[in-house]
């Protein structure tokens, strides 16, 4: 279990946060809103070389449709959307990292347009995927997007299409619609996106400074066992509680690699 950050938090990236050196994570999720690596465009191949001279794994997040530099929302069929995915596939190609995760279609005026506009296209950026030997992870999501719930996720794995597990967003999910969090636990996840809130806005907060609290999340990313544990906090009360979140982090997969040695 590798433990990283999103780039928003990391100076040589968004130029917010802390240095790399001292987060001392062994992964970055690479956020298209936190640097101009991608837009409408194309692709700015000096900034995405000094992403790679970082020196470090990373992992992507791909647009989503509020995105500032560039967007993609599957849940309104555009072949801009297939333009601009096949982009971040490059860009991945070039990092060497190996999953993109992405989110469902928006849900404007009918939600059973929106999912059919995201099946139809997530299986055509799936298949270009694969040809750039990168994995999706299709992530949960909270209200007005396709995929809150767990079951809603499972249409579209297939070979190339896997699961991120956002523990923020099944949280604020359970809070609204009282589905069990340990529905969630279910599913087997790639990556997990880790962030506390307090059960109405998508705050992300670090662990322990939200309602859902540290031995909740431990427990439950314990259970999906992922590849990629990412950090995904954007809001934190003091400094310290961001590299206290990633000593946490390291421990569930500390707690993991003893109980497979048993």
């Amino acid at each position: 279990m590798k433990v990283g950050v999103n780039t928003f938090i990391v100076r040589e990236v968004s130029g917010n946060g802390f240095p790399l050196d001292e987060l001392g994570v062994e992964v970055l999720e690479l956020g298209f809103d936190d640097v101009e690596v991608l837009t409408e465009n194309g692709i700015n191949w000096d900034v995405l070389k000094n992403l790679a001279g970082l020196g470090v794994e990373f992992t992507l997040h791909a647009p989503t449709s509020d995105g500032g530099n560039v967007s993609v929302d599957l849940g309104h069929y555009s072949r801009m959307n297939v333009v601009t995915m096949e982009r971040v596939f490059r860009v991945a190609s070039a990092l060497d990292a190996s999953v993109v995760v992405i989110h469902g279609g928006d849900i404007r005026e009918s939600y059973h347009r929106a999912f059919a506009n995201t099946r139809r296209q997530l299986m055509e950026i799936s298949a270009i995927a694969e040809d750039y030997g990168v994995e999706l992870l299709m992530e949960n999501l909270t209200d007005a997007r396709v995929g809150a719930f767990p079951h809603e996720l499972l249409p579209f794995i297939d070979e190339n299409v896997g699961i991120c597990l956002d523990v923020g967003h099944a949280f604020l999910t359970a809070m609204k619609y009282g589905v069990p969090m340990d529905e969630f636990a279910l599913l087997k996840a790639e990556e997990a996106h880790v962030h506390d809130n307090n059960g109405e806005r998508d705050e992300h907060l670090p662990p322990g400074e939200g309602m859902i609290g540290k031995n909740y999340i431990g427990r439950l990313v314990g259970a999906v066992r992922p590849d990629y544990v990412v950090l995904e906090i954007r809001c934190f009360s003091r400094p310290e509680s961001v590299f206290e979140s990633i000593e946490f982090a390291k421990s569930i997969g500390r707690v993991r690699i003893r109980e497979v040695a048993r």
